[in-house]
């Protein structure tokens, strides 16, 4: 079994990216057009988790690419069926999440993109998250640095907690009071955020607008390639997963600029309160 180098990597992981957020751009514009578009929409157990049938072809999309390109390297996607690919001794895993902020895109919503990532083992090697309706493109290579729409990304010197904008998933992270309202702890910065959309709020700091994200429950496919990216551009970045053993599973993480790495990761693992 041969190595694949980052060159060709990034270059399947790009394309791919490119090709089904492409797809996800003109059902978007189609479903803008058509007040009755159908997108075969079904729930996979949560009101939070919705598929559609974009999900699905835009994974296939994803799918058949890095599979000519790599027919022996494993796939971990986010909706059924790609653990059949590849060879199960290949070190070799695609992390992808074909939509990422359904809940976003059938609501008319821009905030949705797709995630294409590569593991070696437990290392991280490329990664590419496109965002088609706001623009926004982002890659990464391990060693090489990361890039937002073809520049060098540099993250926001940030002062402190106080000083500091996060995103999380609010509502995934809320608990019920003794009288059912749901309440959540959060750090004490200077604004908190809610996308539904990882690659957008991830996408966030690598364009110095934010200082950080932090989430818990969510997928190695949402943030695997935004935290490599966040690495490469000088940020620090940590997750633990929820299940022992379960790729599928849910992960508490962090990913934020250096200077407030340690507080948020206090608040979340340690202190336990995200």
């Amino acid at each position: 079994m041969t190595d694949a180098s980052l060159p060709q990597l990034l270059s399947v992981a790009e394309a791919a990216a490119d090709a089904a957020a492409s797809l996800l751009r003109e059902e978007f514009m189609r479903m803008q057009s058509s007040a009755g578009h159908d997108l075969a929409v079904r729930w996979k157990g949560t009101p939070h988790d919705p598929v559609t049938a974009c999900d699905l072809a835009a994974q296939k999309c994803i799918t058949d690419m890095i599979t000519r390109s790599f027919p022996t390297h494993r796939i971990l996607a986010e909706e059924e069926g790609a653990d059949k690919y590849g060879d199960s001794q290949s070190p070799y895993l695609w992390v992808v999440d074909p939509l990422d902020g359904t809940n976003n895109f059938i609501r008319g919503k821009d905030s949705f993109g797709t995630i294409v990532a590569v593991m070696k083992g437990d290392e991280l090697l490329t990664g590419c998250m496109v965002l088609p309706m706001r623009g926004e493109r982002f890659t990464a290579a391990k060693g090489q640095g990361a890039f937002a729409n073809g520049q060098p990304v540099r993250l926001r010197k940030t002062v402190g907690m106080k000083d500091a904008i996060l995103c999380s998933n609010i509502t995934r992270r809320a608990c019920p009071d003794a009288s059912g309202v749901l309440r959540v702890n959060m750090p004490d910065c200077t604004s908190m955020e809610n996308y539904g959309c990882a690659a957008r709020a991830i996408g966030d700091v690598l364009l110095g607008w934010n200082d950080g994200v932090f989430f818990r429950g969510l997928r190695l496919w949402d943030i695997a390639a935004g935290f490599l990216m966040l690495t490469e551009a000088g940020g620090r970045c940590r997750y633990e997963w929820e299940e022992s053993g379960n790729p599928r599973g849910g992960v508490s993480c962090v990913g934020a600029t250096p200077a407030i790495f340690d507080d948020l990761c206090s608040f979340v693992f340690e202190h336990k309160l995200a």
